[in-house]
């Protein structure tokens, strides 16, 4: 247990150190922030999630994020946790934002992994040794996302190895910097 506690704070560190010194160099994509519906295949089981997209270097993006399963579901928990997304291919390239008019739709599909910290809050004995109130829950998975570089939306698939489970996510990502204001500037009349 001990070892394994050593691991995740190492990794903590890590991805800290990326985040704050990585992410000033590569400017070419902007932070997104998302919501998300998950549906946990299994279980049977829904929820909402929260999440930031933040670029690290070419084809590499750290994802923060919060998901909530709630109590009419058999079991009631909270997540929180950081993935690595790696881009395995890159959508259509889009000049001020946008694709041609002409042009086909060509999502972006990428591979991601992670750990999640899971706080089952319902939390009952169960057959299965390795589960408890409190765990840490490896994952990995595959996505794919289409859109303008505004608003895209994602589709995940992904499987928590500890306890063997599957389930999808389906959301929306905004990207604030690549939204243009309406508003015209106006010069004061005197």
């Amino acid at each position: 247990m001990i070892a394994s506690s050593k691991f995740y704070y190492k990794l903590s560190v890590l991805t800290c150190f990326l985040l704050c010194f990585r992410t000033t160099s590569f400017s070419q994509d902007k932070i997104a922030l998302g919501v998300s519906g998950m549906y946990n295949f299994p279980l049977n089981s829904v929820g909402i999630g929260l999440r930031a997209q933040i670029p690290v270097i070419p084809r590499v993006q750290l994802v923060p994020q919060f998901k909530y399963a709630p109590p009419f579901n058999t079991i009631h928990e909270l997540l929180a946790g950081l993935n690595i997304n790696y881009i395995v291919f890159k959508g259509n390239v889009r000049r001020n934002g946008f694709k041609k008019g002409m042009e086909v739709e060509k999502p972006t599909i990428y591979l991601t992994g992670g750990v999640e910290y899971n706080r089952w809050i319902n939390y009952i004995e169960t057959q299965q040794q390795n589960s408890k109130q409190n765990n840490f829950l490896p994952e990995v998975g595959i996505g794919t996302s289409v859109g303008n570089y505004s608003v895209r939306l994602f589709g995940e698939i992904k499987y928590n190895i500890r306890w063997q489970e599957s389930y999808g996510e389906i959301g929306l990502l905004i990207c604030p910097a690549y939204i243009k204001s309406k508003r015209k500037a106006s010069c004061p009349i005197y």
